[in-house]
């Protein structure tokens, strides 16, 4: 893969690091929000910021024709980590709605930007093999950083971390700079908004996939968000416990999609995906049961509903990467707007149903239920879908 490709390792090591950053301060992030807005509100700070996030994603093709991968993954990143310090240091609530809603499209548009340098530089080699294994890299960061945050907090405060995830972008602006210097740009597709939608949502395995990857940024967004909140300020966890619970949690992205990659290029993605989504809804169900303040009882139930999740994630992305080509920028970015469009109406529901419901922990039943539309999603695949 490597010989093949050499520059791939680089962007592995880019998407590593973007990762790393982003795991030691996605599940804090609303918590350090609710100090200034309160739990509820911290549902539309969300909300807006996927708004500017689906927005900037359907005018990304453009500004790369224009100004290149090369370019825009130096601005983006540089900007992006002038974020972050500046996050750790405002204490005014507009400043800091202002900044997050900012940095929160910036990683977007971050992650997109890789994901169209892993198209490009991983030509000649099979999709599963490389997308698995650029799954497992990503995700050994999110473990990492569960171990070493809760850490950080239980000692220090929330400005710590947003300093050295700073500290970490800068690195990540740096290698980029050094690293992809000399990168030419495919001749990318051009074709303007409307019409790539209608490329898009006109191709049946498209849309499929972008269902399957909607429904799992969902449960993503509903899990970021909601459990930290539901551990620490319901169950009494401090974050030093809940690191521990997370780091444990996440470890089936780091063993499970790199040998489920390799084994999609030979059989396909249908069992996988209804697989996964079976274990996904009936562990989170089972999560409404638990009110113990049990660490290891906490971090086997959230373990495995992330082997569910790990399964759909690098499936979805096999079956998607496999009916585009390099130049289809526009529809890699229409697949990923997925996060964002999650974001919108993952809070909205999640708010919604807080208001209905007696208690906080209903919040998993609800999402299980949701989790399940997948199960009939994939199951409509068929042979030659694949």
């Amino acid at each position: 893969m490597f010989k093949e490709n050499p520059k791939l390792k680089y962007i592995f090591l880019l998407g590593f690091l973007l990762s790393l950053h982003l795991a030691f301060v996605s599940y804090i992030n609303s918590s350090f929000l609710s100090i200034f807005y309160g739990e509820k509100n911290v549902s539309w700070i969300y909300v807006l910021g996927s708004i500017t996030s689906i927005l900037m994603l359907f005018l990304i093709p453009g500004i790369l024709r224009k100004v290149g991968e090369y370019r825009f993954l130096l601005w983006s990143s540089g900007i992006n980590a002038l974020s972050l310090l500046l996050l750790s240091m405002l204490k005014n609530p507009i400043g800091i709605v202002v900044i997050f809603i900012f940095y929160f499209t910036l990683n977007n548009l971050i992650v997109f930007a890789l994901d169209e340098l892993v198209q490009i530089f991983s030509k000649n080699s099979k999709i599963g093999h490389v997308r698995g294994l650029y799954l497992t890299i990503i995700n050994l960061a999110w473990v990492i950083s569960q171990i070493i945050s809760g850490k950080i907090l239980f000692g220090f405060s929330f400005s710590s971390l947003y300093i050295l995830t700073f500290v970490i972008m800068s690195v990540f602006f740096l290698i980029s700079l050094l690293s992809l210097e000399n990168f030419k740009d495919p001749a990318y597709d051009r074709i303007v908004g409307w019409q790539s939608f209608k490329k898009f949502f006109t191709n049946k395995n498209l849309v499929r996939a972008y269902k399957i990857n909607f429904l799992l940024q969902f449960f993503y967004v509903w899990m970021v968000v909601y459990t930290p909140l539901y551990l620490f300020a319901h169950l009494g966890f401090s974050w030093k416990e809940i690191g521990i619970i997370f780091a444990i949690m996440l470890l089936p992205f780091v063993f499970i999609q790199y040998p489920l990659g390799k084994y999609s290029d030979q059989i396909g993605e249908r069992k996988m995906l209804i697989f996964g989504f079976l274990i996904a809804a009936v562990a989170t169900i089972s999560l409404f049961f638990i009110q113990k303040h049990e660490v290891w009882i906490w971090a086997i139930a959230l373990f495995t509903t992330r082997i569910g999740a790990a399964i759909i994630e690098v499936m979805s992305d096999v079956h998607f990467f496999k009916h585009i080509n390099k130049e289809n920028d526009e529809l890699i970015a229409i697949y990923r707007n997925t996060a964002s469009v999650a974001y919108i109406f993952a809070p909205i529901i999640a708010f919604v149903a807080l208001s209905l419901v007696p208690s906080f922990n209903f919040i998993f039943p609800v999402l299980g239920i949701i989790m399940f539309y997948g199960v009939y999603l994939s199951s409509t695949i068929h042979k030659n879908d694949i």
